[in-house]
């Protein structure tokens, strides 16, 4: 008997000791999710001229790594690339992962990634509507003009492709493009972003350069190697393959109007819905609990006893009669109460401290003395220093039905 408690002992100290090793060298996915609320609504609320330079040099970035695939992969013998069509694709998905490891670590603003954050902002009720048109609108422009510039000033002013081997793969990789079927494009368009916004969130899980480098390639090489259609990679292959001479061969508005749009909107479905979705569902599934007026009734008359547990004096509070009410006041904007409680949650443990409410309330033009909110939080049977947002949203419309009362 005692050999066997030695033994349970020592298997949870060996699991404790295991988790955490791993709380230490990872982020929790949960933490990742939470920290993509934050970063939308950060994005949302950039200016326009930063969140456009942002955009201009993440699509330099992605100008550099084409150029970068089209040397390697471009330099191979045509002869070669037709007996083994793969090689190039392995090149492509080996070397161009380097775009989007540069977007995350140095900077820049990337439209793929951000269909991701936004949705999840959107989800969470973090960012509005029209805060993720402004922010999707002007990085897919300011995405475009940086790939464009950057393929343009350095790789085509720069005869870097006029010449064979280059020439004949780049005009065929645009060709390709642009002959490809709107459902087609669609369909490959959709992996494509997945596997990118899932290298995103395998990135900000690591704590250190090398497991950032690491998580982050795989899928990026996934996508690359399969013959995905990503977005912003697009604007720069094939502007870089008219430039070539494919022009010639295919019309570029065919391009923008029936290949480009299709492909933005297969990237929005599967690196915003499928892993934006998924991401927020995961680990966000909640549901704000309305309590009837009966039960709110029946918690009030119990906090007498809760109060004398705690030797603390909770301030009865009663259903406001509608007679009382001096005057009218405007509704509390319940998506509003939700963005400020969840900016207040700094541990993402979906819980406030007393002293964090009464900043919160602050923010929502309520004023409460601390002391009053703690008696408050006790009547509502909650911790007399921690609240949930159930409990918070309680007390900020208890509030301010008390100033509508002018008290």
């Amino acid at each position: 008997m005692e050999t066997r408690k030695f033994f349970r002992k020592k298997t949870m100290e060996i699991l404790e000791v295991k988790n955490f090793q791993i709380t230490q060298e990872l982020n929790s996915m949960m933490e990742v999710e939470k920290l993509q609320e934050k970063l939308s609504i950060y994005k949302a609320h950039l200016p326009l001229g930063k969140l456009f330079f942002l955009g201009v040099l993440a699509g330099w970035w992605c100008g550099l790594a084409v150029i970068l695939v089209v040397t390697i992969a471009g330099g191979i013998p045509v002869d070669t690339r037709n007996s083994w069509p793969c090689l190039p694709k392995v090149v492509a998905g080996f070397f161009f992962p380097v775009a989007i490891f540069l977007i995350i670590v140095f900077g820049g603003e990337l439209f793929t990634g951000n269909t991701m954050s936004l949705l999840i902002g959107l989800f969470a009720k973090r960012v509005t509507v029209f805060e993720l048109a402004y922010n999707w609108s002007v990085v897919l422009v300011s995405n475009f003009v940086g790939c464009v510039l950057t393929v343009y000033v350095f790789a085509e002013l720069t005869e870097l492709f006029h010449h064979e081997p280059w020439q004949s793969y780049v005009k065929g990789i645009a060709v390709t493009k642009i002959n490809l079927k709107p459902e087609v494009a669609f369909l490959r368009a959709i992996p494509a972003n997945a596997l990118v916004c899932t290298s995103v969130l395998l990135g900000q899980q690591a704590r250190d350069m090398i497991g950032k480098l690491a998580a982050m390639w795989f899928p990026i090489m996934m996508f690359a190697i399969s013959g995905f259609e990503h977005a912003i990679a697009n604007m720069a292959f094939v502007p870089l393959g008219l430039m070539a001479g494919a022009h010639e061969v295919v019309d570029y508005r065919v391009w923008l109007y029936q290949n480009l749009i299709l492909v933005i909107l297969g990237n929005i479905v599967g690196g915003g819905l499928i892993v934006g979705g998924a991401e927020y569902f995961l680990f966000d599934w909640t549901r704000q609990i309305k309590k009837s007026e009966a039960e709110q009734t029946a918690l009030l008359r119990q906090s007498h006893s809760t109060t004398s547990k705690l030797n603390m004096q909770a301030v009865p509070i009663e259903p406001l009669p509608p007679v009382l009410v001096s005057r009218e006041v405007e509704p509390l904007d319940s998506d509003k109460v939700r963005r400020i409680f969840l900016a207040f949650d700094a541990d993402h443990d979906g819980l406030v401290s007393a002293q964090e409410a009464m900043c919160a309330l602050n923010f929502l033009g309520l004023r409460c003395p601390l002391e009053l909110l703690r008696s408050m939080m006790l009547a509502l049977e909650c911790s007399a220093e921690r609240v949930d947002f159930a409990g918070f949203d309680t007390l900020a419309r208890r509030v301010h039905e008390l100033e509508g009362l002018g008290l």
